[in-house]
């Protein structure tokens, strides 16, 4: 296990995480080259030790041997704070086990872990979701550990549709629904989902 500095990160990592991320937007991601699928986990927080641990087989047997852990959208307060890792697999434990004083904030905050081959990337968001991205290969591979993976993205959906249904609509953040699902699925098949979940007539998607 080794921390990185902010120049080792940049000049190490980062271009791997921009083969699947463009950006560290969990609400309004942009996709690089590598992201031939795109998966949205709920309820996810990290580390959920099932999700790590199938992300860790499927990317072993696609020749990954360790991954990157990098903090993102943090506000620099501290410019010693440490907000990069490399982990070989053999040391995940330490990161599953919850270990504050290795990790400090990843835990809390908003992060990202991907691939050293820029194969996938997956960044958890405060809203206890994560998003995968990755070539087809993979994620194909890491959907065989999850046969109702397709259904969560109607399980964090459930949970506006409550919100519409108790407070009124005037009182539920959905303006940026739109954008988000376009994000990650395409135009028609987010039409599909919002009309599955009920909130059709509530979220725009014309741009």
């Amino acid at each position: 296990m080794r921390i990185l500095t902010d120049n080792e990160y940049y000049s190490e990592a980062e271009s791997k995480l921009r083969q699947v991320f463009l950006n560290e937007n969990p609400k309004l991601p942009q996709f690089g080259s590598n992201a031939e699928e795109v998966k949205l986990l709920y309820e996810y927080f990290p580390p959920d030790v099932e999700v790590v641990n199938a992300l860790i087989s499927t990317a072993s047997h696609m020749g990954d041997s360790s991954l990157y852990l990098s903090i993102v959208n943090v506000v620099d307060f501290n410019s010693s704070m440490t907000k990069h890792w490399w982990i070989p697999f053999e040391e995940i434990s330490t990161y599953l086990s919850i270990d504050t004083n290795t990790f400090g904030l990843s835990y809390q905050l908003e992060s990202v872990i991907f691939s050293p081959q820029g194969k996938w990337a997956m960044m958890s968001s405060f809203e206890r979701y994560a998003i995968l991205a990755g070539t087809q290969n993979f994620i194909q591979k890491f959907s065989e550990h999850f046969s109702g993976i397709d259904k969560q993205i109607f399980d964090y959906l459930k949970i506006f549709r409550k919100c519409i249904n108790k407070d009124g609509i005037e009182k539920v953040n959905i303006a940026w629904l739109g954008d988000f699902l376009k994000s990650i699925y395409t135009t028609e098949k987010a039409k599909e989902i919002l009309k599955i979940s009920e909130l059709e007539k509530y979220v725009n998607l014309i741009p």
